[in-house]
């Protein structure tokens, strides 16, 4: 992850996130579920557009969002100003790097949603954001992180493009078509999505934009060893958003961690 105020490395993909990804709610009760018990504000690293920020708000929750993107941010802000001002007063919104993350303050409930932990590509990047997290986790508060494992593309990629979005932006009333294009580095445990993006205007002028994410996958027992390196263990492990048993085919995983 870079330093905050570096080139936005998401201010391609936040154009079009609400679109690919803001509508997507699975998650949420998950969530929900912990943000009653806390005591504190949640601390949401990764918050990007609000996806989850402004939900949890609306129960009554209070958040600190989060994000070194300031693309996804405004976004955020943009969202947020369409709120009551009961649920805007409740969300702080801070544009920093996970890895150097200083509030001075502990929190009983510290999320990391939405494989955020997959876009920190390397121990000089997942080390100091799991150590900054632990230092701002009360002695008694949970850490969630969302992590996601792609077996079948490790197993198949596919070879042509993938339909990912078809749609109607009703803020534009643009037509937008997306697609995803799947390449791995499996010596590194590296997923690359060439995102290709087919913007149909109104007035019939067609705009096509392309750019190229980057996440890094970690299987379970590598997991593991790197959150207990962190000074954090593993109170429970989760295969999808209902609790479910993992399985050697679970490819999303969601980690309740705890100190040590």
């Amino acid at each position: 992850m870079a330093d905050a105020g570096s080139p936005d490395i998401y201010s391609d993909f936040s154009e079009f996130y609400d679109i690919y990804a803001g509508s997507w709610m699975d998650d949420l009760v998950f969530y929900l579920e912990y943000a009653k018990a806390s005591k504190t504000p949640v601390l949401e690293i990764g918050a990007g557009s609000g996806r989850l920020t402004i939900p949890l708000a609306r129960t009554g929750a209070r958040v600190i969002a989060v994000d070194i993107s300031p693309s996804m941010l405004a976004l955020l802000k943009s969202h947020l100003a369409l709120e009551s001002s009961e649920v805007r007063e409740r969300v702080e919104v801070i544009e920093a790097d996970a890895c150097r993350l200083k509030l001075e303050k502990r929190y009983d409930l510290i999320m990391v949603p939405f494989y955020t932990f997959n876009y920190m590509l390397t121990p000089q990047a997942h080390t100091p954001a799991l150590e900054s997290m632990s230092a701002h986790l009360s002695p008694n508060g949970r850490l969630l992180i969302d992590v996601f494992v792609p077996l079948r593309l490790i197993e198949k990629c596919p070879t042509s493009p993938v339909l990912r979005v078809d749609t109607t932006d009703t803020r534009t009333g643009n037509k937008v078509r997306g697609w995803n294009i799947y390449t791995l580095d499996k010596e590194n445990q590296f997923e690359f999505r060439r995102h290709v993006f087919e913007v149909t205007q109104p007035d019939g002028k067609v705009i096509r934009k392309e750019f190229t994410t980057q996440r890094r996958y970690y299987y379970p027992e590598q997991l593991g060893s790197i959150f207990m390196n962190s000074g954090l263990r593993v109170e429970n492990a989760f295969a999808g958003y209902k609790r479910d048993e993992p399985t050697l085919k679970s490819e999303q995983l969601m980690y309740v961690l705890r100190h040590r």
